[in-house]
């Protein structure tokens, strides 16, 4: 089976973080081709360049950005080239509709799209999420969901409107333990404690939150670390200065090592709104064994199985998140509480299973 995995530019982000893991763990007969249609981002391209290398990923194909008609003629011509069995779609948006119809008019017979954020919560958004979840419903493409809470964001579904089953996102869970594990392992005695955020920095996230709150909790040893990049860094490196943090300290920036920094880390944290589709790094922390504190929004109170693998704090609430900072930055003993928890239930996300949904979806079989 041939699948065609297709980005709208390789970012350094969720979505690109999913295609890198399901071509990387696609199964031995099925051979993975990339689309990427904003060749100007390509933060992520030597990941890709190395899953070539490794034979894991037969064809990177690299558009100008285009839209409308032109996408879906050359949409139309290059699946009538490759002859691909299946189109993954992973951002779900207008121009991918687009894509989709020159698929289905080239004879591409399975397309699936990627859910991974839930609906805007005022009416005029979720309506526009809707339309848009109809007319790929209508070109045949299957609207997957990667929480439950998307779903429910939804809700109630216009009259004929499907999705198709949840598939959770998932993770290299034994790669990423083997590797928090060295790193911790490395760390010198005397090292200072850092509670680690891993997280775009646009709206979506809420890394203000967690900077206001651990300027009011932080304890002697401790320090934040903010890993990633995006809009609001400039925002968010002026909050820092503000509350006497130093933003160069604070805000790393995008990084390649993320599992090592899991493990030098001794708390994660994950400040979020309620727009929050997944939150990949949850599952990440969970299999470094870290002890996780995240808001409490539907996606997040999902994948930490309603505070059994992680503790959940009210959303964007300064005083409550300083509250349950200070408590977990002074009791060690719950700290490891919450390590030992989170560390129990990383299995569920291993990437295989997640890998294994998606390919039977693509292959017309019906899902475990």
């Amino acid at each position: 089976m041939r699948v065609l995995h297709v980005l709208n530019g390789l970012h350094a982000a969720g979505i690109e973080a999913l295609a890198l893991q399901l071509i990387s763990h696609s199964p031995a007969d099925v051979q993975a081709e990339l689309l990427n249609t904003d060749r100007q981002a390509q933060e992520q391209a030597p990941a890709f360049a190395e899953l070539q290398h490794a034979g894991k990923l037969e064809a990177l194909h690299q558009w100008r950005r285009c839209d409308g008609l032109r996408l879906a003629w050359r949409g139309f011509w290059l699946c009538r080239e490759r002859r691909p069995d299946a189109l993954l779609l992973y951002p779900c948006n207008r121009p991918m509709l687009w894509l989709a119809l020159g698929a289905r008019l080239a004879g591409v017979r399975r397309l699936a799209v990627h859910l991974g954020n839930t609906a805007p919560s005022d009416p005029d958004g979720k309506h526009t999420w809707q339309r848009l979840l109809i007319w790929f419903q209508r070109l045949g493409v299957v609207a997957v969901p990667c929480t439950q809470a998307i779903v429910n964001s939804l809700q109630p579904l216009p009259v004929g409107l499907r999705l198709g089953p949840v598939i959770p996102n998932g993770c290299n869970v034994s790669a990423i333990a083997r590797r928090a594990a060295a790193a911790r392992a490395r760390r010198p005695s005397g090292d200072a404690r850092r509670v680690l955020m891993v997280a775009r920095l646009d709206p979506i996230k809420d890394q203000a939150t967690l900077l206001r709150a651990f300027a009011t909790a932080r304890q002697p040893g401790w320090q934040l670390q903010l890993v990633g990049d995006g809009p609001d860094r400039a925002r968010l490196e002026a909050l820092a200065v503000e509350l006497g943090l130093d933003p160069v300290q604070v805000i790393l920036g995008r990084r390649s090592d993320i599992p090592e920094l899991l493990g030098q880390a001794d708390l994660f944290a994950f400040s979020t709104t309620p727009a929050e589709g997944f939150g990949i790094v949850l599952i990440e922390a969970m299999a470094a064994g870290l002890p996780i504190v995240a808001s409490d929004v539907p996606a997040c109170r999902e994948v930490l199985l309603d505070g059994a693998a992680g503790m959940l704090v009210l959303a964007g609430d300064v005083d409550n998140w300083s509250a349950q900072l200070r408590q977990l930055l002074q009791d060690a003993h719950r700290r490891e509480q919450l390590a030992g928890r989170a560390h129990t239930h990383s299995p569920a996300y291993d990437i295989r299973y997640t890998a294994e949904q998606w390919y039977r979806l693509m292959e017309g079989r019906e899902l475990k």
